[in-house]
């Protein structure tokens, strides 16, 4: 399959009713290629879980997924699943009138909590449920299951795709990429500050974040159970290292990444600025201003050189890492919280507009990248010449364009039919 007939429908992806649309069908993404922790999952019956096969991703009326194969509490069971972001959609969206609905066995949602009712089909019958959120291996908008190119298997499609469209199509489709990686992550931050409010939500933000990749679920877990206030004993390392023992891998991983490193520099963070929420809010009006005459003075192009030095771009820096973060996270992890978390946080709680945020986040310098990134950008953007900036947007559209092509690979193969309960499934 050539590049273009890959990507070809990738504008399509924008969902009719805005971002939280884009937020769900990721989720409809990540189950399609069950991009979760395994573990020991439960419902919300407390019976054991297992997904054998996800089943057959359903494009139009009725639920997202027919026929999927599952085992609760041992036994195979097999029918629907529908997805969503809380309980109570299931009720908004008219489900449990709806006799389509009547052979869904599984609803997952991605937040706890909501409406205590149980669930009920038009026939009757009650689904099982599972919450998902805890489980996610990578960012909503990574439908990876890990880091995004880390292991280059797509690199040849997309240095085709790259190679065979101008540069300007290039350029476009990235753009594309960026927007929708941006819009998840402002969906999600807006779907947190709903259930939680701005500090307990950017306090399980940035633990969910820091767990990443092998321990997301148990340090979202202690963000649940000691608030952010909490964090600020310094025995709280120790309980937790007591607490979750078995649940936390606490040898994974390069030693700058191990979960009890990272613990210690948030509790750190929170003793020695322990108003660093509250800082993150209350920015200098000396950089807004610098930032609306960057975005003033960069409109209609993708200068980021010029977005830098307008917004002052080292000014933000400074006073991430120092004044709001107190110099407890080395440069490149601060960068990623600021992209993958407190810009997305400050745009869905209208500190920043959306503009405002959006912009910071495109041209901000990326973070850690996989290397054949930055040649394949070089290789798409500069045949039309002239310097390329590398920036983190451009990072982000080719990550998009990376999970298109894991999706494009799930869609070829979902009308497959789902092995038997005794098959090993996916």
């Amino acid at each position: 399959m050539s590049g273009n007939q890959a990507f070809a429908g990738v504008t399509e992806l924008q969902g009719p009713y805005g971002p939280v649309e884009i937020l769900e069908g990721r989720i409809q993404e990540i189950w399609a290629l069950q991009a979760w922790q395994r573990g020991g999952w439960q419902t919300r019956r407390g019976r054991t879980l297992a997904v054998r096969h996800p089943g057959t991703w359903n494009r139009g009326a009725g639920p997202d997924f027919l026929n999927a194969v599952l085992e609760v509490e041992g036994r195979p069971l097999v029918g629907d699943v529908e997805i969503h972001l809380y309980r109570e959609d299931w009720w908004r969206h008219g489900h449990d009138r709806d006799p389509a609905y009547n052979r869904v066995v599984l609803h997952v949602v991605l937040f706890a909590g909501g409406m205590e009712r149980p669930v009920r089909t038009y026939s009757g019958e009650e689904p099982e449920e599972w919450v998902l959120g805890p489980w996610l291996r990578e960012d909503l908008e990574s439908v990876s299951g890990g880091e995004p190119g880390l292991f280059g298997e797509l690199v040849p499609e997309l240095c085709e795709w790259m190679e065979a469209d101008p540069p300007e199509t290039v350029r476009e489709r990235l753009l594309v990429g960026s927007d929708r990686r941006w819009q998840a992550k402002e969906s999600m931050a807006r779907c947190l500050l709903r259930e939680h409010g701005w500090e307990e939500a950017l306090h399980r933000m940035v633990l969910y974040y820091l767990g990443f990749p092998h321990n997301r679920r148990a340090f979202f877990q202690m963000a649940e159970l000691y608030e952010l206030r909490q964090w600020r004993d310094p025995g709280l390392l120790d309980i937790l290292e007591s607490r979750w023992r078995e649940q936390v891998r606490w040898g994974a991983g390069r030693p700058a990444n191990r979960a009890g490193l990272r613990l210690g520099q948030y509790l750190r963070l929170n003793r020695e600025v322990p108003d660093w929420s509250r800082r993150l809010r209350s920015e200098p009006g000396s950089l807004r201003v610098r930032l609306e005459e960057a975005l003033s003075g960069t409109a209609g192009s993708c200068d980021s050189q010029r977005f830098r030095r307008l917004a002052a771009l080292p000014d933000w820096e400074r006073l991430l890492r120092e004044e709001i973060l107190g110099a407890c996270f080395n440069r490149n992890l601060a960068a990623r919280l600021w992209l993958d978390v407190f810009l997305p946080m400050l745009a869905g709680s209208g500190d920043l507009s959306t503009e405002q945020a959006a912009a910071l986040w495109f041209h901000w310098p990326p973070a850690d990248f996989p290397g054949a990134f930055r040649q394949m950008l070089r290789r798409g953007l500069g045949r039309s010449g002239g310097r390329i900036l590398l920036c983190n947007g451009w990072i982000q559209g080719l990550l998009w364009m990376e999970d298109q092509a894991r999706i494009e690979r799930i869609r070829r193969h979902s009308g497959a039919a789902a092995p038997g309960p005794s098959g090993s499934g996916a």
